[in-house]
């Protein structure tokens, strides 16, 4: 088995997605504007992003778009969870998506306050591949270290806790709404 690596989600094969929801988030599209104004490093941009209902979660679909690299795509994840209390709009949990299209190296990260305060640092997200390698992402530094923490679930496990069906997810029958993104 191939080794899961920083270079595997860097791939240009990826469906993007986000998965969010909290009891704090009120509405996305500021969160995705704030994230684009600081992440666009004051070039102009223009994304279209759909978002639906997804059970109790708010999915949301990503263009393919250069701003949207690997690192960029990563930290849009978590900057969904902001800086409670000071933030008004965050969502408690978010869990980014990559599906690959050519079916080889399909991953998820996702944000656990218990499991980060063990093992990891403040702006650390977990990973899980879905041949069940784990990973610990930096968000900052934009470092992958693979883990065998046994808190982190099986990628099957982890879909099936959460809710997740993956197939659902990458069907042409969701009911999208588009949000533009703009930053002139």
């Amino acid at each position: 088995m191939t080794e899961f690596s920083k270079e595997t989600t860097e791939k240009a094969t990826y469906y993007r997605f986000v998965l969010v929801k909290g009891k704090g988030l009120k509405d996305i599209q500021p969160k995705i504007q704030e994230w684009a104004e600081i992440f666009g490093a004051g070039e102009p941009i223009k994304l279209t992003i759909n978002k639906t209902d997804f059970g109790s979660w708010t999915l949301i679909k990503l263009p393919e778009n250069e701003l949207l690299t690997a690192y960029n795509y990563h930290n849009l994840v978590y900057w969904f969870l902001g800086t409670p209390p000071e933030d008004q709009n965050y969502a408690d949990y978010s869990i980014g998506i990559s599906i690959d299209k050519s079916g080889e190296s399909t991953y998820l990260i996702y944000n656990d306050y218990d499991l980060r305060e063990k093992i990891a640092t403040n702006d650390d997200v977990f990973g899980i591949s879905e041949k069940n390698q784990k990973f610990i992402l930096s968000i900052p530094f934009d470092e992958l270290k693979a883990s065998n923490n046994k808190e982190i679930p099986d990628f099957d496990k982890f879909l099936s806790d959460t809710g997740i069906n993956l197939n659902e997810i990458n069907t042409k029958k969701l009911n999208w709404t588009e949000l533009q993104i703009k930053v002139e």
